[in-house]
């Protein structure tokens, strides 16, 4: 009778090692690599905007395609956060020796991804704040076998990488 519970212990062992095992690991890499190039296209975006200091139609789209081509869903929002300097008065009189910056968001962006912008451009000011969330939509092949087999969830794919415009 052990002689038959060792078998089928071995073969379970053996399912598990050679084909679960691996087949694992192929769907995390793939997931790792996709995330790693996600992450690559939202940092060259960023870097694009705020070089030239203008975010156009046509990058934002580009954007999206690149960050949706790798083989999973996402959601980006890309925000821009405008630069105020608010003038602090020092405590006698009425001088001023100090400047508060304060970041105020801006829907500007909304109208250029909707398509009612007027000009199909936005031009940005030096010191303003171009943010990209990018936000994973759906479950991937690796997480829902990670969840089915071991009960692991590593939880959503989600960032955010901000650029100041020099």
């Amino acid at each position: 009778m052990s002689d038959f519970l060792n078998k089928v212990i071995t073969l379970i062992l053996i399912f598990v090692m050679l084909i679960l095992a691996p087949l694992l690991l192929s769907y995390m890499s793939t997931d790792m690599s996709a995330e790693r190039l996600v992450l690559n296209d939202v940092s060259q975006f960023i870097d694009k905007v705020t070089d030239k200091a203008s975010i156009t139609e046509k990058d934002l789209n580009t954007l999206y395609l690149n960050v949706n081509s790798h083989g999973r869903a996402y959601e980006v929002t890309v925000r821009r956060y405008q630069v105020m300097e608010e003038p602090v008065p020092s405590g006698s009189g009425d001088d001023i020796t100090e400047t508060n910056l304060i970041y105020i968001s801006m829907d500007d962006i909304e109208d250029l991804v909707n398509g009612t912008s007027e000009t199909g451009s936005i031009d940005l000011n030096v010191k303003d704040v171009v943010k990209v969330h990018v936000e994973e939509v759906a479950l991937s092949a690796g997480n829902r076998m990670l969840w089915t087999l071991l009960r692991v969830d590593k939880g959503q794919f989600e960032f955010s990488l901000a650029g100041t415009v020099r």
